[in-house]
């Protein structure tokens, strides 16, 4: 092998390892989307017909606020039917327990009477579960993304109500080349210019996703908003410029 060309590959091949990509270098210009850091799909958890479900899309809800109450006449019967079985149940343990302290029943008795005590207030408490089910309620304060059901209509166990997203904690989410990792430092600062309002806003990296696509070789990058604005909303769009100069 020419001598002088293997060490002019030995001394290029190094400097091409540690040179940055010209479109790194002059920073970052990519798409970033707003997203709900808190979302969820509320399904419904028994068989049943829907009584009541009055919201519509875009309209706020407070956590503990009931988005949807289904027809329990049948499951609230049972509850009653299972509290009424427990009073007899510990009446009668009640009597025979003093009529153990008399030796008038024998131990095996007494434990069969608060074997059955303790078997009722189990199935009060199986009861009172279903009955909890019949009424679901906001897992936190946001808005209603979309109505996927209707009052009156009867669901199954798993099928969709609403979807649901909380406005107070909106993130900017974006995919990054996966060689400009260096450059995304936590707390770092850009600007997103988001199409639906026209407007750019101060915002700043907060975390990196776990892991780079093999394919794309791209890394996920979320960002927390800083200014303080209340027009923006989950799926809103735009672009962003991120200096990646040290």
């Amino acid at each position: 092998m020419n001598l002088s060309f293997l060490a002019l590959t030995l001394i290029l091949f190094p400097a091409l390892s540690v040179a940055e990509p010209a479109d790194i270098a002059s920073g970052l210009h990519l798409r970033a989307q707003i997203k709900a850091r808190q979302s969820t799909l509320i399904a419904s958890e028994m068989n049943a017909r829907i009584s009541e479900l009055g919201w519509h899309d875009g309209e706020r809800f407070s956590t503990g606020q009931t988005l949807v109450s289904f027809h329990c006449s049948l499951e609230q019967a049972q509850l009653r039917k299972a509290e009424a079985t427990l009073a007899k149940k510990t009446n009668t343990y009640e009597v025979d327990q003093r009529l153990a302290t008399l030796r008038s029943i024998g131990a095996l008795e007494l434990a069969v009477a608060k074997a059955e005590t303790d078997e009722a207030s189990a199935d009060v408490a199986v009861a009172k579960a279903v009955v909890e089910r019949c009424v679901i309620k906001a897992p936190f304060s946001g808005k209603i993304a979309e109505v996927l059901a209707r009052p009156y209509q009867s669901v199954k166990i798993g099928d969709p109500l609403l979807e649901i997203h909380s406005d107070k904690s909106l993130e900017i989410e974006f995919m990054a080349p996966s060689r400009a990792l260096l450059k995304l430092t936590i707390g770092k600062q850009f600007r997103v210019t988001l199409e639906e309002t026209g407007k750019s806003y101060h915002a700043e990296i907060s975390r990196l996703g776990g892991k780079v696509d093999a394919v794309s070789q791209t890394i996920k990058v979320y960002a927390r908003i800083l200014d303080n604005t209340d027009e923006l909303l989950p799926g809103m769009s735009g672009a962003i410029e991120l200096d990646t100069q040290p």
